[in-house]
């Protein structure tokens, strides 16, 4: 991990990340003209609405421009490409731009790929659902796309690192992005461990009773 690089993308995601902040995207934009309104006129939060990606950024102008907004690794990319855009992202490529996103955050932040998929996206074992198993007093807000607890999906048979069960990014708001990654920063949580590619806990004391 390269602690220096990670305190980064908090500061950013800390200084703009209640109208820039949506785990839904890599960098994109609010579906519907309205939520632009609600996010940059009402100063609602980024993260409470859909988004959706942006299918090409011409190479070296601004990554992120008024509207658009992004998820750990678009802040993480954009750091790393002093918040320009790449050649890679000036072609409409989904799948290249997922592993482009992937790999540029990744060696930024000095993360494996287990690592990063496990705080980039919302299935299997992602920290997400983790902490939802883990800490559920901590993170009431987090919930599934297709429950609002944890226990209600393992009520109906689902285990919680269950590939088909995906977190619903829009009840990840900056704060508590904010405060996942310090964790991470600080040591309390690992990504993935050895052995299963789970996140865990580092030091004894995080956990919650």
């Amino acid at each position: 991990m390269n602690k220096e690089n990670l305190q980064r993308v908090i500061d950013a995601i800390k200084f703009d990340g209640r109208k820039k902040f949506n785990m839904n995207v890599f960098i994109g934009k609010l579906n519907h003209e309205h939520h632009e309104t609600y996010v940059f006129e009402d100063d609602e939060l980024a993260s409470g609405y859909p988004a959706t990606r942006v299918t090409r950024i011409d190479e070296g102008t601004d990554i992120f421009n008024c509207t658009s907004m992004g998820c750990i690794a678009g802040f993480a990319t954009a750091i790393a490409n002093e918040w320009k855009a790449p050649s890679w992202l000036s072609i409409d490529s989904h799948s290249d731009h997922v592993y482009s996103f992937e790999q540029t955050a990744n060696e930024f932040l000095g993360f494996t790929r287990e690592e990063g998929r496990n705080i980039y996206f919302g299935d299997s074992g992602c920290i997400w659902k983790w902490l939802m198993k883990h800490e559920p007093g901590k993170y009431p807000e987090l919930e599934l796309e297709e429950f609002s607890s944890m226990d209600d999906a393992e009520d109906e048979g689902y285990e919680w690192d269950a590939e088909d069960l995906q977190i619903n990014f829009n009840t990840i708001d900056y704060l508590m992005a904010i405060d996942v990654l310090t964790r991470i920063l600080n040591e309390e949580i690992g990504l993935a461990c050895d052995e299963m590619k789970q996140p865990y806990y580092i030091k004894k004391e995080a956990v919650v009773s």
